[in-house]
């Protein structure tokens, strides 16, 4: 059993300071000396600035470790780096709790201990509440050390166990049965919008090589392919529609295009002395009515036909 027992004094914290990028200021935080007893209980007391609180767990789970508030990082790193297993944050304000697991806890718990890292996560829960109450209001348990192997089962042991505040999903290292809202989605969309193009793309300048393109062909084939057995509904196929009508190509595309889909025209002139002498060959009968400044379906039909335009061109598909 844990008892903690604080004792205030009005002194900022080490991490009130500013907020990277935002220009907030973390609250300042009251400093207080921790003792432990193996003891637990429900009641808190107040008296003369004095406060205890203990939480009643003790018959749900022996701490391996426990470290009475999360301003020792350098120790709290060091301990646990390269060991796998199962951790959980508590706030010693609220009571609430956040169980997790990592191959790496050391790693992992140096991230939570690390303000920026925070800042860029505040869409969860447990890091805005470690920002907004401070790390010196948190304490961190090493509920046990595991395998990597029985790492998912171990977490939702104590998800199950412990019905954690902060743990959203209750599907221990999945996110079944959570989604994101339509809000959040495209905060995020936007927010990531051109970041990672051109030199920032992971796969810059890098190309596949024959091998791993049909390795990954043959992996998208048949059964295998995620869209085999399904159609798109037809509000799908209207969302798409309506997203081609508003795209634009460049003039390199629109050429490839041409070039699958056209039908190649090669265009004659008469010459007194050669015959007829190739003048121009096109990606598509359109593209060669443009030239002659006539419509591609005219192109077409002379070409089918054999006919000689104004006496003077002929098209031919070879």
């Amino acid at each position: 059993m844990i008892s903690i027992v604080r004792n205030y004094t009005n002194v900022k914290s080490p991490i009130s300071h500013k907020y990277l990028n935002h220009g907030k200021s973390v609250p300042i935080q009251k400093c207080y000396n921790i003792i432990f007893k193996r003891s637990y209980s429900t009641n808190n007391v107040d008296n003369n600035n004095e406060k205890n609180l203990s939480y009643d767990t003790s018959h749900l789970f022996t701490p391996i470790k426990v470290y009475d508030n999360a301003l020792d990082k350098n120790k709290i790193v060091k301990d646990n780096l390269n060991k796998s297993g199962i951790y959980l944050l508590t706030n010693l304000i609220t009571s609430d709790i956040y169980v997790g697991q990592s191959i790496n806890l050391g790693k992992r718990l140096g991230q939570y201990l690390t303000l920026s890292y925070l800042e860029d996560r505040n869409n969860l829960i447990i890091s805005r509440a470690l920002i907004k109450y401070g790390y010196l209001n948190f304490s961190i348990s090493i509920l046990e050390y595991c395998e990597r192997s029985v790492l998912t089962e171990k977490e939702q042991h104590y998800i199950d166990l412990l019905n954690p505040t902060y743990n959203i999903l209750k599907v221990a290292g999945s996110s079944s049965g959570y989604k994101h809202s339509l809000e959040s989605k495209d905060k995020r969309s936007k927010s990531l919008k051109g970041i990672y193009v051109g030199i920032k793309s992971s796969f810059y300048a890098k190309t596949y090589t024959e091998k791993t393109k049909e390795i990954m062909s043959l992996d998208r084939k048949g059964i295998d392919n995620y869209f085999y057995g399904k159609t798109h509904s037809e509000e799908t196929k209207e969302l798409m529609r309506q997203k081609a009508l508003n795209r634009k190509h460049s003039a390199e595309t629109l050429e490839k295009m041409a070039k699958v889909r056209g039908n190649p025209v090669n265009i004659y002139e008469t010459n007194d002395k050669h015959g007829f002498v190739l003048i121009g060959n096109f990606v598509s009968a359109r593209k060669a009515g443009l030239f002659l400044n006539i419509s591609g379906s005219t192109v077409i039909k002379y070409m089918h036909s054999g006919e000689i335009f104004k006496e003077r061109y002929k098209f031919s598909s070879k």
